[in-house]
């Protein structure tokens, strides 16, 4: 059987775990010759940087660096559209905890993992994007510019910008509120059994 890794990164948000994945580590074996402790030791505390959408779901994405094909895309969409998206490309957050569990290695992101106490409230909220760059230098450069016409072509520029941030932060607030409703109704499912 191959070696299959499973990182099942759980990530818990205002009381709802939501798994995820943060990283591929190379070296495959290299990973089983070390113990959890080592691991724990060097990942914990790390902040990462999301490089794909996490699903907001304990299930994670499962990644199995040997194969041909590392990643099912069509399992990571389902479980998007199930569950709606827990942390987006670009946000970053730390490393909490991790597990090697046989031939599985998951990693915990933002004091998440699955079973504790806060489990299944149904809430999922929006992780929001912050001031780019850009933006970030535009509004210095808006205060120290002199010439009116320059400083009316940054305040627009700067003004666009502000705006696509607003309608990026609106389409992550819809997504949280997809998901909490898709999440509430699960748990409504589960406790009518």
């Amino acid at each position: 059987m191959k070696n299959k890794f499973l990182l099942g990164i759980a990530l818990r948000r205002n009381a709802l775990n939501m798994a995820a994945i943060c990283m591929i580590l190379a070296g495959g074996s290299a990973v089983f010759a070390q113990n959890e402790a080592t691991l724990e030791k060097y990942f914990e505390g790390k902040m990462v940087e999301v490089r794909i959408d996490m699903p907001a779901t304990q299930e994670g994405i499962d990644v199995h660096p040997r194969s041909e094909k590392p990643v099912d895309f069509d399992e990571y969409s389902s479980r998007i559209k199930k569950h709606g998206v827990a942390l987006y490309v670009g946000d970053q957050i730390m490393i909490t905890k991790v597990k090697l569990k046989g031939k599985h290695l998951e990693f915990q992101l933002g004091g998440g993992g699955y079973g504790t106490f806060w489990d299944d409230t149904g809430d999922v909220s929006a992780t929001y994007a912050d001031k780019t760059e850009r933006e970030k230098n535009l509004e210095k450069a808006v205060k120290k510019e002199k010439d009116p016409k320059k400083k009316k072509e940054m305040e627009e520029e700067l003004d666009d910008l502000r705006h696509k941030r607003d309608r990026e932060n609106e389409r992550r607030e819809a997504d949280a509120r997809e998901a909490t409703a898709r999440k509430r109704a699960e748990i409504r499912d589960k406790a009518a059994q």
